[in-house]
């Protein structure tokens, strides 16, 4: 069983010189056992976090070994040039908030994530993912990556940001 519990701040409004007091969600477990003569009432609350959507976290950032070695290996890639949205999509990619993708969606995710505003997992399992998290870009930078299964995600300073693969 899994329970919400609302906890109110209060803070003072700037913009409209008026007191507020919002509530934010504080997630909790909460297991009960039957009543025996030794505990008449016992109730447990547990603090915690909700399962990420397809039970798995994903996280794609590198360890400071590998990000060397990544770099060195962006060098000699096609590069793309990220949007400021596009960059949005990589953190949110990078940081597992769009848990299960563990990329930018391909054609198929892409057309059930508009339709269907889920994404149909590997078990036959649905998950919630109503916008595509897609990189779009243009008929040049198509045709610089070519065939090339790998390529350099860079931001508008022409940082390496991540490198993407085709592989599934």
């Amino acid at each position: 069983m899994a329970s919400a519990i609302f906890i109110q701040t209060s803070f003072q409004s700037k913009s409209l010189n008026t007191h507020f007091v919002p509530s934010f969600r504080l997630l909790v477990s909460l297991s009960f056992k039957p009543r025996t003569a030794a505990f008449p009432k016992c109730v447990h609350i547990r603090p915690g976090l909700i399962e990420p959507d397809g039970e798995k976290l994903v996280n794609l950032h590198v360890t400071q070994l590998e990000r060397e070695l990544k770099k060195r290996e962006a060098t000699s890639l096609s590069k793309v040039k990220l949007t400021p949205i596009d960059m949005q999509c990589v953190h949110a990619l990078s940081k597992g908030w769009a848990s299960p993708l563990i990329g930018f969606t391909r054609e198929t995710e892409f057309l059930q994530t508009l339709h269907l505003n889920s994404l149909r997992l590997g078990d036959g399992s649905f998950v919630n993912m109503s916008v595509p998290i897609a990189l779009a870009i243009h008929d040049s930078q198509k045709a610089s990556i070519g065939e090339s299964d790998i390529v350099a995600l860079l931001d508008s300073d022409d940082k390496l940001i991540a490198i993407l693969t085709s592989k599934l």
